[in-house]
């Protein structure tokens, strides 16, 4: 049914999913994206040197450290 669904969104669609009758989420029809080609976010984007190291609580509720 998923599959169905995911169709029906992307052919443009408004879709509600409901629980018992009731409404939960409303998905949005799919707009194009408007891409002017390959590294198109270059220079927008900015990853901080520290971004692949987790902090130290984080680390430790996962058990990293």
């Amino acid at each position: 049914m998923f599959s169905g669904t995911l169709k029906q969104v992307v052919g443009g669609s408004l879709v509600v999913i409901s629980r018992a009758g009731v409404p939960v989420p409303e998905v949005p029809p799919m707009r194009p994206v408007c891409r002017p080609g390959r590294g198109a976010l270059r220079g927008r984007i900015r990853l901080p040197a520290t971004f692949d190291d987790p902090r130290g609580g984080i680390a430790e509720a996962f058990g990293v450290r």
